[in-house]
This record gives C-alpha cells, sequence and structure tokens, in this order.
C-alpha cells in the first residue's frame, strides 16, 4: 500500500513536471518580429508572429525586431535625453567627426543614420559586432565622401552628401552580408574645428578680398575697353580718311602732271612760255601791290606793303 503511492505520487510529480516542461515549451513572437530557433545550437527554423512551442532544454529561441528603427549616432553621443522641462545633452566625440577634405581643410562631422533588421540570422551570427560593424562602415563611406569634397563644398551641401552616402553605406553593408538595411543617414553638422576656426576665417577673408578685386578689375576692364575700342576706331577711320585723300590728291596731281607733260611733248615753247606765266601769276597774286618803276634800261619791280604809306610816297615821287 505504501509502494504504490509512492509510485502514485513519483508519477504525479513526473506528469506535473512534464506538464511545467512542455507548458514552458511555448512561446509568442510579436508583431514585426522574427524568432529564429536553435537546436543545439544551429539555427532549425524560423518563425514569424504567432504562438509556437519549442523543446525546451534541447531548443532555444532568438527573437529580433524587423520593424524597429535603430539610430546610431557618429561625431557626437546623447549623453541625456530630452525631456518636456530639459534639453538634451550631448558630448562631442573627435576622434570619429575631424575628417580632411580633398584641398587637406579639416572638418568636423557629427551624424546619424538609421537601420532596421532585415535578416535575423544573419544579423545575429554572420556578424560578431553588428553595431560596431555598422560603425566602422559607416565611417568608411562618410570619411571617403568627405575626402572627395573641397572645404566649401562639404560646408554648404549636405542634403547632396545625405544622398550620396545612402546607397553607398548599404552597398557595403550589403558586402557584409549583415541583413541590415539602412533607412535613413542624415547628416547633423558639418563645421570647421573651433582650433582652426581662426585660421578658416583669414582664408575666407582673403577669397573675399580676392573677389572684391577681381569685381573691381572686371568693372575697370568694362570701362576702358569701350573707350579704347571706340579711339582705336575713329583713329583708324582719321586714318583712312586720309589715306583716301592724300591717295585722291597725288593721284589728281599725277594726272595735271601728266597732262601738261603731253602738251609739253607737242609744243615745247608754247608750255613753257604758258608754264613760266602761271608761275609769275601765282608769285605776283601773292605779293601784295607792285610799282613799276622806269629808270632807263632797267625795269624796276617794287613791293610797298611792309613800307609805311609817307615812305612809299616819298620812294615814288623820287622816282618820278
Amino acid at each position: 500500500m505504501k509502494k504504490s503511492k509512492v509510485i502514485a505520487l513519483a508519477a504525479a510529480v513526473v506528469i506535473a513536471i512534464a506538464g511545467l516542461t512542455a507548458w514552458s515549451g511555448f512561446y509568442r513572437v510579436g508583431q514585426g518580429e522574427e524568432a529564429l530557433v536553435l537546436t543545439f545550437g544551429e539555427v532549425t527554423g524560423k518563425n514569424g508572429p504567432g504562438l509556437y512551442w519549442h523543446i525546451p532544454f534541447v531548443q532555444s529561441i532568438i527573437s529580433e525586431s524587423v520593424t524597429t528603427i535603430h539610430t546610431c549616432e557618429y561625431g557626437f553621443r546623447t549623453t541625456h535625453q530630452g525631456s518636456a522641462g530639459k534639453a538634451a545633452t550631448y558630448m562631442d566625440e573627435e576622434d570619429e567627426g575631424v575628417m580632411l577634405t580633398s584641398d587637406n581643410s579639416i572638418v568636423s562631422l557629427e551624424a546619424i543614420y538609421q537601420y532596421t533588421i532585415r535578416d535575423v540570422e544573419q544579423y545575429t551570427f554572420d556578424v560578431d559586432d553588428p553595431e560596431g560593424t555598422l560603425q566602422l562602415a559607416f565611417e568608411a563611406v562618410i570619411r571617403r565622401n568627405i575626402q572627395n569634397r573641397t572645404l566649401d563644398d562639404a560646408l554648404l551641401n549636405k542634403e547632396e552628401i545625405e544622398h550620396e552616402v545612402l546607397p553607398d553605406f548599404q552597398a557595403l553593408i550589403d558586402s557584409y552580408e549583415m541583413g541590415v538595411k539602412i533607412n535613413d543617414v542624415r547628416i547633423q553638422n558639418i563645421t570647421v574645428p573651433q582650433d582652426v576656426a581662426s585660421a578658416y576665417e583669414d582664408v575666407n577673408n582673403a577669397k573675399n578680398e580676392k573677389t572684391k578685386r577681381l569685381d573691381e578689375a572686371e568693372r575697370y576692364k568694362n570701362n576702358i575697353l569701350p573707350t579704347a575700342r571706340s579711339n582705336a576706331y575713329l583713329l583708324t577711320a582719321e586714318a583712312e580718311a586720309y589715306k583716301a585723300e592724300t591717295i585722291a590728291a597725288a593721284e589728281a596731281d599725277v594726272a595735271v602732271f601728266n597732262a601738261i607733260l603731253e602738251k609739253y611733248k607737242a609744243s615745247p615753247e608754247i608750255m613753257r612760255t604758258r608754264l613760266l606765266i602761271e608761275t609769275l601769276e601765282d608769285v605776283l597774286s601773292s605779293s601784295g601791290k607792285l610799282y613799276i618803276v622806269d629808270g632807263g634800261d632797267t625795269t624796276k619791280l617794287l613791293t610797298l606793303n611792309d613800307i609805311p604809306a609817307e615812305d612809299a610816297a616819298a620812294v615814288i615821287g623820287g622816282d618820278q
């Protein structure tokens, strides 16, 4: 009798333990989650949302959300989350955010990127440190992008950098087969580090001064060149006119000379006398008033224009 009670009790305990064990084998996969079933450490199944059962002590479950958006910070860390009455506080990670541009300038970059888990098995088993790997991959992509830009380009084109980095980041992550989808990349800030801000300001001032001087030179050029071109055109036109006038006069003189030459060849004596008379006419027409005084065998020609009137009268009276 006692033995049967013991057996019954033992059976009840075994049944109870078996029942509890069986009950503990049930598990629920929530909405937006994916569960891996591991049998002796090897993945033997994947389950989506729902209620499932696994063999306790033989199988284990790893469940991860495939809809949760994970946010990672680069170049800074949030030290205190903001609340309704207090703003969030941050701490710079200068070793991460400081990088070089293509013109050897230094910038400090702060960014965030967001990702979701696309394949729980890859995310869990194919990479030892998924978040650390993501951080290194993002750093490689963002540094390569910044190093291909000048300082001004990097400071002014944050959105362009975001659009270029996102697909490059995703492509690099895909090559690692991490089972991760990059949802977004946001550049929070790109600045010149405080230690070199004054030098950068000097460079900016020099560039502005250069631009100012170039503008002044361009304005001076625009004022001077039209005037110079106008003067050159005027001088050229005057020279052409003088050239045409001189050539025309020379050609006229040549034509007159040739005509006289032909007449001279035909009647040399007549032309010689005519030329003498014409020459005397030209000379006498510009010599003023002349008085011819007959003094015997010699005929005298006197010009009295430059002699006072009374002296001229005396000369004439004496000669008479």
